[in-house]
């Protein structure tokens, strides 16, 4: 007798069918192939609920996808209530909403995240968790996201960001004039392609 499928199963069929359509339209926008695996997706969930311990305020998942990411989130404790996808793509939002009642969903652009939250009645930010494919969108582009997101989180907050190249997902020399501190987790190589999860943050301090 074949294994039933679950729910679940026939999302994540549905998610992957409807993020290679995607990557197949806007392949330097999308950045990958198929939705991040759930080893991935496991480790960056492991490391936003280790870097919003003890802070009040929303996790913010800028560019969900499929929510891939978003079902790890959830799995690892995070609450829905307190978990706010950000996705600028309207097919992939509207999947979003369709596959997640708990989160906040807005369809949007992560360059104007202050301009969301403020929308959005989002007051109080303990940690960001990105998908988006930094590398490979223009140099403007990932200034206005990354400006966006340390203007959005507390001094001390992190940005949890996963690459699949050798390189830090935040240009280096954007990354010293804004005086993030990067630090590097290591490579998951049962990803396809193998990944990094990064985090960078503004020191507390002046």
């Amino acid at each position: 007798m074949p294994p039933i499928e679950t729910r679940d199963d026939l999302g994540s069929r549905a998610g992957t069918a409807l993020f290679l359509k995607r990557w197949l339209r806007r392949p330097f926008a999308v950045g990958a192939v198929v939705p991040s695996g759930r080893l991935l997706a496991e480790a960056m969930a492991r490391t936003t609920l280790a870097e919003m311990s003890g802070r009040e305020g929303h996790v913010i998942e800028l560019g969900a996808g499929t929510g891939e990411v978003t079902k790890a989130l959830l799995a690892a404790g995070i609450p829905a209530e307190r978990l706010a996808l950000v996705e600028r793509d309207p097919e992939l939002a509207s999947f979003l909403r369709r596959h997640f009642a708990g989160p906040q969903i807005v369809e949007g652009d992560a360059a104007r995240l202050p301009k969301i939250l403020a929308e959005q009645g989002i007051a109080s930010v303990s940690a960001v968790v990105s998908s988006l494919p930094l590398l490979s969108l223009p140099a403007d582009v990932v200034r206005g996201i990354v400006e966006g997101v340390f203007n959005a989180l507390p001094r001390g907050g992190a940005l949890v960001q996963f690459t699949y190249g050798p390189a830090q997902p935040v240009p280096r020399n954007l990354s010293q004039a804004l005086r993030l501190v990067g630090t590097r987790g290591p490579r998951i190589w049962r990803n396809i392609p193998p990944a990094v999860v990064w985090t960078f943050r503004r020191p507390a301090g002046p």
